[in-house]
């Protein structure tokens, strides 16, 4: 196995499973295994500025229902390698990392769950691999182009933390995400340790470089950078007309909110939902997890009858 970096004593109540590692395109990618081998895959994936952390509440209650719970953290995330180089960090990269998890771990019939990044860098890798594809629960992200909340476009905070110059100076020297986003944001509140167990992958000097391409990579106008790939993952979704989908909504969350939900039922009119769930924001997997996990296995015990 890769060499990973050592997990703290300190996160292992909270966060207890072991840490697996593969090489992907080059890369070392963690990830969190747990369940029967022969269980339905489900593959738990986060956003920015998160890891395999944020689905904690959601390992053992899949791993009871039987399901096989996967839990990977992006490069440039949790316990990944975190490359210093931006152009490593692009959104088709982070697909075609997934695409290599899939595929190096044979995984058939597996379901999509993703939040934020997760939505488009899970579906993007899914279409990749349709035909082993059996479900997609998507919360509170996006699959289109087109559609900007007054949260992307507001210029505080959001666009000036996309700036060249301001933006490195708020997100790089002040981490004002990698070190306060999930923080900064719970709903049911979150003690010092939690806080702690979200932030401190990225406690290594410029170590947090996704936490700033990410944002540069969201297409809020032609050309952008990241346009032409969620435009080419917007068309396809009609592939995915017979697989079971299920929306789930923090209607509070001003990053994604309802209407991208009510968007996405568009484009996937099949789904189930939008469920929404309130006394929740963006981060809505620490506010409401053991809720919203829940729900999946409800659905994934619907959608494999």
């Amino acid at each position: 196995m890769p060499d990973l970096r050592t997990k703290p004593t300190w996160i292992e109540p909270l966060f207890p499973w072991e840490q697996r590692a593969l090489v992907v395109n080059g890369r070392t990618m963690a990830y969190i295994d747990e369940g029967p081998r022969n269980g339905r895959p489900v593959l738990l994936l986060s956003g920015n500025p998160t890891w395999a952390f944020l689905y904690r509440d959601f390992i053992e209650p899949l791993a009871a229902a039987g399901y096989r719970a996967i839990a990977p953290d992006w490069i440039g995330a949790g316990y990944s390698d975190h490359p210093r180089v931006d152009a490593a960090l692009t959104l088709a990269h982070h697909i075609a990392d997934l695409v290599s998890l899939i595929d190096q771990l044979d995984l058939r019939g597996f379901v999509i769950i993703g939040q934020d990044w997760g939505g488009p860098q899970g579906v993007g890798a899914a279409l990749q691999r349709v035909e082993k594809l059996s479900a997609v629960a998507l919360m509170n992200t996006w699959l289109f182009t087109g559609m900007v909340s007054k949260f992307h476009a507001s210029p505080r905070p959001w666009t000036t933390w996309h700036a060249p110059l301001i933006g490195q100076f708020f997100m790089k020297r002040h981490k004002v995400l990698s070190r306060h986003g999930p923080s900064a944001t719970t709903v049911r509140g979150m003690s010092e340790t939690e806080a702690r167990g979200y932030h401190h992958v990225f406690d290594e000097p410029d170590s947090d470089h996704v936490v700033l391409t990410w944002p540069r990579t969201i297409p809020l106008r032609e050309g952008d950078r990241g346009w032409a790939d969620m435009l080419a993952i917007e068309r396809r979704l009609p592939e995915l007309a017979h697989t079971p989908a299920l929306l789930l909504w923090a209607p509070g969350d001003e990053v994604f909110p309802i209407e991208f939900a009510h968007r996405l039922k568009e484009l996937l009119p099949h789904a189930e939902g939008p469920v929404e769930f309130n006394q929740a924001r963006h981060f809505l997997q620490d506010d409401r997890g053991p809720d919203l996990a829940r729900a999946i296995v409800d659905f994934l015990q619907r959608s494999s009858l």
